[in-house]
């Protein structure tokens, strides 16, 4: 996926098998998930074969995920699975994940992000799903590239208002099990391979939540690499700015 930032230019790759050689008139590339190591940062993600029975990936959840799915299932939430997402399916998602992301105190969504959804999205490379209640407000998204055979998280973000009773936030956790479990026989349906969980942090709750769905632990490669002076100048700038 090629792109022009500011003064230079990226071309990004995802699920990439091999090292690419990139062409002289773009400054840097970017790799996500590779399958290669050279000149890039070693990740741990989960991934799910999506070629297994349906059954067998269920029985692969944690038991305690399998009780609330199956509670989800008797609760009145419509799930919507955008694989065509339009423009404003796109500020929909940024507005919600930037609420989330301050009570988180992480990165928002910003130009960047929403320029390469774009991107992602003329290439039929973008899917954007929700899950909601039934008064159709929104409890749960969760955003991936797919190439037909791989697919990959790109974002989650959940409900941002505190839920003060166990009540609800019982109903939330559902919503949000229901949610990617639904999305992984979504893919399944769609003749995907691969479900790839998005990479597995040192955050301890988000980690164990993304191995609460079976999968296996794999090693994957991600980072930048420069392919002129100026691509360079922007790394050193990015690297800078990551240490502070």
């Amino acid at each position: 996926m090629e792109r022009k930032f500011l003064f230079f230019k990226m071309h990004s790759y995802y699920f990439s098998e091999k090292n690419q050689e990139l062409q002289s008139s773009k400054d840097i590339e970017g790799f996500s998930h590779s399958t290669f190591s050279s000149g890039l940062s070693k990740v741990e993600t989960s991934c799910i074969d999506l070629t297994r029975e349906e059954e067998l990936l269920f029985f692969d959840l944690r038991s305690s995920n399998r009780k609330q799915i199956r509670r989800a299932m008797n609760r009145e939430f419509i799930i919507e699975e955008l694989d065509n997402p339009t423009i404003r399916d796109i500020y929909d998602f940024q507005r919600f994940y930037n609420a989330f992301a301050k009570t988180k105190d992480t990165y928002s969504c910003n130009a960047f992000h929403i320029n390469t959804m774009k991107r992602l999205r003329d290439q039929n490379a973008l899917v954007i799903t929700k899950i909601l209640n039934s008064d159709k407000e929104t409890l749960c998204y969760r955003v991936y590239i797919s190439d037909g055979e791989n697919v990959l998280s790109l974002y989650s973000a959940s409900y941002y208002k505190e839920f003060k009773s166990a009540i609800e936030k019982r109903m939330l956790s559902e919503a949000s099990r229901y949610l990617l479990w639904h999305n992984i026989l979504y893919f399944k349906r769609s003749n995907h391979k691969r479900y790839d969980m998005g990479g597995l942090t040192d955050n301890e709750n988000i980690r164990n939540f993304k191995l609460e769905f079976g999968g296996d632990i794999v090693e994957v490669y991600s980072g930048y690499k420069a392919k002129s002076s100026v691509g360079k100048i922007v790394l050193w700038g990015r690297n800078l700015y990551m240490r502070r």
